[in-house]
């Protein structure tokens, strides 16, 4: 246990403190089986990822008391927000469990079991647990100059929304042969458009991909956006990937842009429907207000059926 771990720890104990832990997770993405032993002892249960590395004898314990007659006057939604952080085998199949046969503390929560896990970036599918997330994480960095090429930010597009009248915004460029891009399973360039003046008043905006670089809205509800005028696009801004992979869970509500990793949403964790498949789609990068201007805007991803669907979240 370094130095900073145990400083953070002694913070927790002391004056149930977690500033530490969320910076040091951010920066190192920490894995420290004692923090969700003090965290369970004191009944601190935010933010949930004191517990991901909690050990199977606090995971037990944590599913004993929802199972508990007591549990009336527990945190429910603390506890399952603790164990979809942890969000092992035995978890899996205690969410599955209280899906099928709803406890009496069902009527407590407004939404199941199974959409907690959620929260810490999985769900269950046809059964079985699938990620939503991503181990490898690269930041976004904005700098004066980059090569086009190197550019991740691809600016106004040539075609409009029918909605607003804006042009389109190419608001991800991503080079899948770039090798620190590996883990995304990409062959070739993809492209991902949104309307910026609509986004904040939809729910989601889908667009078809190609891995040549073309990409085109394919479902928007409505259009709620005022319009851009075209000479209010800056297209000067510059961002890259960062050289270096960064802890998983680099972004925060507030800051950070990042491709893979886990998303921290503002508000409740949101993964779209691919609107194809009907599958879950999975967490592609976060862009927060350094990239936005303001508000985050989460980037979804079905590589099956090749579609990415875009949302808004400020706080």
């Amino acid at each position: 246990m370094t130095e900073k771990i145990k400083e953070a720890l002694n913070a927790l104990i002391e004056n149930k403190d977690t500033d530490l832990y969320e910076e040091l997770m951010r920066k190192e993405d920490i894995q420290e089986p004692a923090f969700a032993e003090e965290a369970l002892k004191q009944g601190i249960f935010c933010p949930a990822e004191l517990y991901k590395a909690a050990s199977p004898k606090v995971r037990d314990n944590l599913i004993e008391l929802l199972e508990g007659e007591k549990n009336n006057t527990l945190n429910i939604n603390g506890i399952l927000l603790a164990l979809a952080a942890i969000g092992d085998e035995v978890v899996v199949e205690a969410f599955k469990k209280w899906e099928e046969n709803p406890p009496a503390w069902r009527s407590k929560i407004y939404v199941g079991p199974a959409e907690y896990a959620m929260e810490s970036g999985w769900c269950i599918e046809n059964g079985n647990k699938k990620e939503l997330t991503h181990d490898s994480c690269y930041a976004l960095q904005r700098v004066q100059a980059c090569e086009t090429n190197g550019n991740v930010y691809g600016g106004p597009s040539k075609d409009r929304c029918p909605h607003c009248g804006s042009k389109y915004e190419e608001i991800l460029v991503l080079d899948g042969k770039d090798s620190r891009l590996a883990f995304l399973g990409i062959d070739g360039t993809i492209k991902i458009k949104t309307c910026k003046a609509c986004l904040p008043w939809e729910k989601y905006i889908f667009s078809k991909y190609e891995e040549n670089g073309e990409s085109r809205i394919i479902y928007q509800e409505s259009g709620a956006g005022r319009r851009i005028e075209d000479e209010n696009w800056k297209t000067e801004k510059c961002f890259v990937l960062s050289e270096s992979s960064v802890a998983k869970h680099y972004c925060s509500e507030w800051e950070g842009s990042a491709v893979g990793g886990a998303p921290k949403y503002v508000d409740d964790a949101n993964y779209a429907i691919c609107p194809e498949c009907g599958k879950r789609m999975r967490h592609l990068a976060q862009l927060g207000e350094e990239y936005t201007g303001y508000g985050n805007i989460y980037v979804q991803i079905c590589k099956e059926c090749k579609i990415t669907a875009t949302l808004y979240q400020q706080s």
